[in-house]
């Protein structure tokens, strides 16, 4: 009878409670309006304000906030503004408890926060050898190696010391650095700013050095001089600016501080007998961008900022403000390049049609469960649903209404696989008698807010130690009721659930919806990764890779993520080199696993007294600063280029790795294709209507001007060579002999196109 009442009480209160249930009237994005709730309920549920470590907990997050009364609205609640971005908008650390004050504001308009990010290095690897990518930055050293543009990277794991960031004389060439997470015994500043090169080289590295080697390997891609001459990135005379990002997990030490900054900012609260506690959000990303910018602007330099890390954009994103802040920043000479994420190899997105039953395979790796949300129109957010599991019998079945009704009372709802009957009188709003190890499998279901008309149900799935086996499981999803639904890997803690059995790091992969925000935003240039390398020659001299993969030479790596991205952009916009590229090994960094650690390393030299090396990883964080180090050289040669522009002279000159997708078309896989640095700085200098001048660089020869005279080594005797203005005027056409050397006429300083035979071309550029 209980059981019967329970199912009435469902029936009469469901529709009443699906309004109380989604909040459509907030201006809260869905991940902070699920956060939000959480805190909320579990005040609720606790009967008390939160406690810890025997004192009430004052809990702050890190926001964007628009407002119509500048932050006056945001101080009066306690709230402490970190970055003015102008036009209303503020990054602002709030206090969750006045979030829904705040929400009922009248001046304020939106508050957005979303999911902290993650590197996007898959914890695969680099190499030497690809000399396609490298060509802007080693087979033009006369020409284009980035000269006047400033080289950004906000990323983690930094080894200031190495030889790939300083000049020949030991100098940094790091002109500046915002360091949030050092120890600053000003309590107006949240970590340290390095202003010059003298402070960047005395500070020697980045806090948690020991931890991470992210962020050395990317600035190396992008624009390190390598070492001993040799693994040299792309634009290596560029100045570099960069930041270290609270990225994934951050240190106590950090939080500490960060709490003490916000005391510090904090007059009218008494936080004696408090406890002050801050939850990272990615609203770090966009102060820090903002700040490279702003010192670019000062400097007056042409800027590209590449950005290696994010995380998916799922149903619960939404980057309104980030992005409407990022597009005021974005314009001439203002460039934000950004990995397309490393989830290629999964399946993680299914949609349901209206008129089609479901019956999908699901795939859970890991013991812990997993979870994975359901999106649906929020006019109609009702279906049925079942779920079965190889090695059990029974069944778990899920009807939304059930969902809707327990959740409006602050419950989460649960359903089972029983591995022994269901207690008769179990009642979905009671769920004080639960004994896991009753049911070898239990759903616990939460309703989600997500945006733009839509509902949703996070679904998390924990077998219990009776299952046999809880590391690798199948099962299977099944839903008939008739409605259009979509079903994705949730991507937060347990991200290990996906629709196939395709092993991620060993499939061709290339599998759709997968690009990771802000990839997915359409301004930033978005990049995939080719799989050009298979193997390098590591120190021991083996043949070695930091980790096998199933797509081929020339072919998009398995990893690569792929478009259309949630709002139905199609990206990645281009793709390059990002299998086995070998560049800087932080010297600080600290390994278990040392022995794996050497067979990675391919070259070691001791310079400024200290040994350093240069070591192989993979992922699209790896193709992405390859690209941005070409579009340094690019704004190079003409600083004033948009994202537009860039973009333009990727779809000109860019090379599509396979034929079924042959022509300037733009692909959900390789975007326009692979970047040729080399045909965009022809297309940018306005040289390739020059009939005579080939779109690729001679094989096998090197370039060198000393003075007017230009040596070709390598060349054969009597071979045509033909220098060209920029205007598309011959200055020069003659016959070389066998010691390639030219001599030039009197010409006047800039750059010129030099064509050799039919061989290829290359760019010089002639002194006074």
């Amino acid at each position: 009878m209980k059981r019967q009442l329970s199912t009435v009480l469902v029936v009469l209160f469901t529709l009443s409670m699906t309004a109380q249930v989604w909040n459509t009237e907030t201006k809260m994005s869905p991940w902070l309006l699920n956060k939000f709730e959480q805190q909320q309920t579990a005040v609720r549920n606790n009967g008390i304000p939160l406690r810890a470590q025997g004192r009430p907990v004052v809990r702050y997050i890190l926001a964007l906030v628009e407002s119509t009364d500048s932050d006056s609205s945001i101080k009066q609640k306690g709230g402490v503004v970190f970055q003015d971005f102008g036009g209303g908008i503020f990054a602002a650390f709030l206090p969750m408890d006045s979030l829904g004050v705040l929400d009922r504001c009248d001046a304020i308009l939106r508050i957005e926060a979303n999911e902290p990010n993650r590197p996007h290095n898959d914890n695969t690897s680099k190499i030497l050898g690809v000399d396609k990518a490298r060509a802007g930055g080693e087979e033009l050293p006369q020409a284009f190696r980035g000269e006047g543009v400033l080289a950004g990277v906000m990323d983690v794991g930094f080894d200031f010391t190495h030889p790939a960031f300083r000049h020949d004389d030991g100098t940094s060439r790091i002109v500046w650095f915002w360091e949030p997470q050092a120890e600053n015994d000003n309590p107006d500043e949240l970590g340290r700013t390095y202003t010059s090169p003298e402070e960047v080289l005395a500070a020697e590295h980045s806090t948690g050095e020991t931890d991470d080697n992210h962020g050395s390997h990317v600035w190396g891609s992008m624009a390190g001089r390598g070492l001993d001459g040799r693994f040299v990135g792309m634009a290596p005379e560029a100045d570099l600016i960069g930041g270290h990002m609270p990225l994934g997990n951050v240190s106590d030490d950090f939080m500490v501080r960060l709490s003490k900054y916000l005391a510090s900012h904090i007059r009218e609260m008494n936080l004696t007998d408090k406890l002050l506690t801050v939850e990272i959000s990615d609203v770090f990303d966009i102060v820090m961008l903002y700040q490279i910018f702003k010192k670019a602007d000062e400097l007056g330099k042409p800027c590209v900022v590449n950005w290696s890390f994010g995380e998916p954009d799922y149903f619960e994103s939404d980057h309104k403000l980030f992005e409407s802040v990022l597009n005021t920043m974005l314009g001439p000479g203002r460039i934000v390049v950004a990995s397309a994420g490393n989830d290629g190899g999964k399946l993680v997105y299914v949609k349901k049609e209206a008129d089609k039953p479901l019956e999908q395979d699901v795939y859970y790796q890991g013991g812990d469960g997993c979870m994975f949300d359901i999106r649906i129109k929020i006019d109609n957010p009702f279906f049925k649903m079942a779920m079965t599991f190889d090695g059990v019998a029974d069944t778990i079945r899920i009807d939304t209404r059930d969902v809707i009704a327990v959740t409006a009372f602050g419950k989460e709802y649960m359903a089972f696989c029983c591995g022994v009957p269901e207690p008769e009188d179990w009642d979905p709003f009671i769920l004080d008698d639960y004994d896991p190890e009753d049911h070898p499998f239990t759903a616990f279901v939460n309703t989600m807010a997500f945006t733009d008309g839509y509902a949703g149900y996070r679904v998390r799935l924990a077998p219990s130690d009776a299952y046999p086996n809880s590391y690798k499981i199948k099962g299977k999803i099944l839903i008939d009721t008739p409605v259009e639904l979509e079903i994705e890997e949730y991507p937060g803690k347990f991200n290990n659930v996906y629709f196939s059995e395709d092993n991620p790091m060993n499939s061709r992969g290339c599998h759709q919806r997968t690009i990771t925000h802000p990839g997915s935003v359409e301004r930033i240039i978005t990049v995939g990764a080719m799989h050009q390398c298979t193997s390098f020659i590591n120190i021991c001299g083996e043949e070695a890779t930091y980790r096998e993969f199933g797509s081929e030479d020339g072919h998009l790596a398995s990893f690569s993520s792929c478009g259309p991205t949630v709002s139905g952009l199609v990206k990645p916009d281009v793709v390059a080199p990002g299998h086995n590229i070998l560049s800087v090994y932080n010297s600080f960094f600290v390994s278990a696993d040392l022995d794996s650690i050497e067979k990675k390393i391919a070259y070691k030299s001791e310079a400024f007294g200290k040994e350093y090396a240069i070591w192989t990883m993979s992922g699209t964080s790896m193709a992405s600063p390859i690209t941005a180090g070409v579009i340094a050289l690019w704004l190079q040669a003409n600083p004033n280029l948009t994202p537009e522009d860039i973009k333009g002279v990727i779809q000109r000159t860019s090379i599509q790795p396979e034929p079924e997708f042959s022509g300037t078309d733009k692909n959900v896989y390789y975007g326009w294709g692979e970047i040729d640095a080399y045909a965009g700085l022809l297309d940018i200098l306005g040289l390739t209507g020059i009939k005579e001048i080939s779109k690729h660089q001679p094989v096998g020869l090197k370039f060198r001007l000393e003075g007017h005279t230009l040596h070709i080594d390598g060349i054969d005797s009597s071979e045509t060579v033909t220098v060209f203005d920029l205007s598309g005027r011959p200055v020069l056409r003659t016959e070389t002999s066998s010691d390639g050397i030219l001599p030039l006429p009197a010409l006047p300083a800039g750059v010129y196109a030099v064509q050799v035979s039919r061989r290829g071309s290359t760019l010089i550029r002639l002194s006074e």
